[in-house]
């Protein structure tokens, strides 16, 4: 992990802070500092002017205007300095949202998108935090400070000495305190981010979790978690509250021995009582700037913790959206020549998923994957749509490696229905345009609807096509997300059509209906189905059947029957428990 302050001040960068703003909000803190000190020496003036008897409302009418001024100064930097920090959080967050979407599919299987969430949401408040009110605080504190010595020392050079004794103690006390706060930071900013991932996770899932009654399981997950960022949080806190009583307890001696000390010079008439007031006064406006000054220093540890971990989040790898060729203008021969795949293919131990894999996939043609559960067919899926790359071998279209293509015009020459279609939060109309460029009339939707036979349910919707989807599609069944699915795939012209199940969440007459839709959509096409139902596939022109990351058997229906012991097992298995057509089952080969 990157440490130091490289990181924090790149991210500073990054936030944009207008200089502008910046420098006025600095001068209005320092018209209010000024104010400040001018208070003390105006209230002098008026003591020594009222015990002798003389006139003050000259001078006070100056007292009441700095007042008055350091109100309204303080005000205008704390305005333009909320400004300036909703500004950098936006803008922050807005990049690290840009990089989180450009991220690479294994930067997700790495940590959980919850605590990549509290990245955006919480380290992001800290730098905006440090770069305004903080860095701010900063300037005027120590612009307050210097003011206040030189005030100090031209009131009473002996009483500003033993001031300063009083403030280097408490200093000697604060500054290894604030130090302890470094790590005690990081360490909470990531266990928020450990469990803003698992209320994430959890409540995601609420579905899963009530189905199974879990909701103790998960309470105490939760509840472990809490305890864990309490006991960080009291830590800070513990040392966060000791930093305040230090400083008052060092400015309370202070005071209490400059009373003694000044009365005593006031009642031999070396001292007036008017410069004992502006004194006393004037250490006042030491507290507010010590105070700023240690909380900058926490503030400092929090925000060099965060940018540590956002720096670490910018410098992962994106995918690659450019290449060395254009896309290819057509449809055409997409193979896997000799590929191998392992998930975490930099761990030795990690057994490979594909195995010298060849794969034909041909234009205008339907190729089917079956095979059991952990055979390969999704992670095939996974790497037809480079989400992953092969740890060897190529996958080519028209013998062109598809790695050399445009990342997003690949992708766009790509239409999958997977077997659960997602649904996006927002109309039904921005689900089934979702992605897809340029714009389309509402005669273009509901055709395409239409040809997925969902128009039908879509305008018995409340709004119809302007009717708000909840979380996850709830408010539509299965059947209906898929159709809405299969109906972005009509407008999108895929050039290759992957079917992961497709129709497998629809009844067996809205079955056929669709499958005629999609029959009408795969011509011309790369068509890849992927079926666990081998009722899906039997018009498929060809069937790899995957075992254990290799094909071990491939040709059509038939021909796997008569040659695909396996295959034929199934076959057989799969015809006692649905009714098949007749012609779809040859008699099987004997086990």
């Amino acid at each position: 992990m990157a440490s130091g302050f490289s990181p924090l001040l790149r991210l500073i960068r990054a936030g944009r802070p207008s200089v502008p703003a910046l420098i006025a909000a600095t001068l209005a803190a320092a018209a209010g500092v000024a104010c400040s000190l001018v208070f003390p020496l105006l209230t002098r003036n008026v003591v020594d002017t009222a015990g002798s008897g003389g006139l003050i409302s000259e001078t006070m009418s100056f007292l009441i205007a700095a007042l008055l001024g350091a109100t309204l100064f303080n005000a205008l930097s704390s305005l333009l300095l909320a400004r300036i920090g909703h500004n950098i959080v936006a803008n922050l967050r807005q990049r690290l949202s840009d990089k989180m979407l450009r991220l690479t599919i294994p930067a997700f299987d790495r940590e959980g998108s919850g605590e990549r969430v509290s990245r955006i949401m919480r380290d992001c408040e800290s730098i905006s935090s440090l770069t305004t009110t903080q860095a701010v605080n900063l300037i005027t504190g120590t612009m307050m400070l210097i003011g206040v010595a030189a005030v100090l020392y031209s009131l009473d050079s002996a009483l500003t000495m033993t001031l300063l004794g009083a403030l280097l103690a408490a200093f000697a006390v604060l500054v290894p305190l604030s130090m302890l706060l470094d790590g005690l930071s990081r360490r909470t900013q990531d266990e928020a981010a450990r469990l803003s991932g698992l209320l994430t996770q959890v409540f995601s899932e609420i579905r899963l979790v009530k189905a199974f009654t879990a909701e103790q399981r998960e309470s105490r997950r939760i509840g472990k978690a809490l305890e864990n960022l309490r006991r960080l949080g009291m830590r800070s806190s513990t040392i966060n509250t000791t930093l305040e009583p230090v400083i008052q307890l060092a400015m309370t001696a202070a005071i209490v021995t400059i009373l003694i000390y000044g009365a005593s010079r006031v009642s031999v008439g070396t001292m007036s009582v008017g410069t004992l007031t502006a004194f006393i006064l004037s250490i006042l406006n030491v507290i507010s700037p010590l105070m700023q000054l240690t909380m900058f220093m926490a503030e400092l540890q929090r925000a060099k913790g965060a940018s540590a971990r956002i720096a670490v989040l910018l410098d992962e790898t994106e995918e690659e959206y450019d290449a060395a060729d254009p896309a290819p203008a057509r449809a055409g021969e997409l193979r896997f020549e000799n590929v191998s795949f392992a998930y975490q293919a930099h761990d030795a131990r990690q057994q490979p998923v594909l195995k010298d894999l060849s794969l034909n996939f041909a234009p205008g043609a339907t190729t089917a994957l079956v095979g059991p559960s952990g055979s390969g067919k999704s992670t095939i899926l996974s790497l037809i749509e480079r989400f992953y790359l092969p740890v060897s071998g190529r996958i080519t279209l028209n013998g062109t490696d598809i790695a050399r293509i445009p990342l997003q015009d690949w992708r766009r020459m790509i239409g999958y229905v997977p077997q659960n279609a997602p649904v996006m939060p927002g109309s039904v109309r921005d689900n089934i345009t979702y992605g897809l460029a340029g714009r389309f009339t509402d005669d273009q939707i509901r055709d395409a609807a239409d040809r997925a036979d969902a128009l039908s349910f879509i305008e018995a919707l409340p709004r119809g096509l302007d009717t708000n989807l909840i979380e996850q599609g709830n408010n539509l069944s299965g059947g209906q997300r898929q159709r809405i699915a299969i109906a972005r795939m009509f407008l999108r012209d895929p050039r290759i059509l992957i079917l992961d199940e497709a129709t497998s969440a629809l009844d067996g007459e809205t079955e056929r209906q669709v499958k005629a839709s999609l029959d009408r959509l795969r011509a011309g096409r790369t068509n890849i189905v992927v079926a666990h139902r081998l009722s899906t596939v039997f018009d498929a022109d060809l069937i790899y059947f995957l075992e254990s990351g290799r094909v071990s058997g491939s040709g059509t229906h038939s021909d796997l029957v008569a040659t695909h012991e396996f295959y034929a097992r199934l076959v057989e298995r799969q015809s006692h428990a649905a009714s098949l057509p007749a012609a779809a089952l040859p008699t099987p080969l004997s086990a």
